[in-house]
């Protein structure tokens, strides 16, 4: 059975201008993605801040079912590539300049929420002002990328564009004297198929656990699994008598419990 993650864009809760939605369209590349763009090391996407008046600061989160994750409970490191136009709308690397990353560059997302620091983007011919994205887990066994665009919710041509269509994209922006304020977040859910899905003829709990992971099944089959995000196996076996699992020396993180040909997500805190 394939496995896949699939995310969901959120626009988080930013003071003011807060804003919930987890839904997504995935997009393309498109004709500007640059493979091997520069680790972003200061939170700033290179080569700046050139012009105050269009500086720029997004607070990336991510959440699963619109609640945010603490990274570190993750087994993976999250990394976001992002790349967008000057203030011109030109982009950099299109003209056989290899060595030009400005405005590329890929940003590893730590903790509960990272500040990301650049410039509003310009627009090019009829376009509104918009960042790409390509996010994913770095070390992960099953297929994890989100491609998409964001937007800025009051740009005078998002009615004229493809994007009207997907207000989830739309970032929020606070104005202010030194420039712009907003937060986006992607939502991380698991979906391992339509045919494993939890079944209600067994349940794991609490999620997330701590300490320990109580098992309740029916049925004479009693073997599960329970692996890792990477797809190490850490668990397999019989639900243990009493069906409580001793998971105190587990690294936090997110596991996978198999049983009966379905699945569930355990977060390990």
């Amino acid at each position: 059975m394939k496995k896949w993650i699939s995310y969901i864009f959120v626009l988080v809760a930013v003071p003011a201008i807060a804003q919930v939605n987890c839904v997504t369209t995935a997009d393309q590349l498109g004709p500007y993605f640059i493979e091997n763009a520069p680790l972003i090391t200061n939170d700033t996407l290179a080569p700046g801040i050139k012009d105050t008046a269009r500086a720029l600061q997004l607070t990336f989160f991510v959440s699963s079912n619109c609640d945010t994750l603490d990274l570190d409970t993750l087994s993976s490191t999250y990394m976001v590539e992002l790349w967008h136009a000057n203030g011109q709308g030109e982009y950099s690397n299109v003209d056989g300049n290899p060595n030009d990353f400005a405005y590329r560059g890929k940003l590893e997302l730590t903790g509960k929420s990272t500040v990301f620091h650049t410039e509003l983007p310009g627009i090019y011919p009829f376009r509104p002002s918009h960042i790409h994205i390509k996010s994913y887990l770095a070390d992960t066994w099953f297929t994890d990328t989100l491609v998409t665009q964001l937007y800025f919710e009051g740009d005078s041509l998002l009615p004229f564009d493809i994007a009207s269509t997907f207000p989830e994209r739309w970032i929020r922006l606070d104005t202010t004297a030194k420039g712009y304020f907003g937060g986006y977040a992607f939502g991380l859910a698991l979906h391992i198929g339509a045919n494993e899905r939890a079944s209600a003829s067994w349940k794991c709990f609490p999620n997330p656990a701590t300490n320990t992971l109580e098992l309740k099944a029916t049925g004479p089959d009693r073997s599960i699994q329970i692996m890792d995000v990477r797809g190490s196996v850490c668990f397999e076996g019989t639900v243990p008598v009493g069906g409580m699992l001793d998971i105190s020396d587990w690294p936090r993180g997110s596991y996978i419990v198999r049983k009966d040909g379905k699945a569930q997500l355990v977060l390990v805190q």
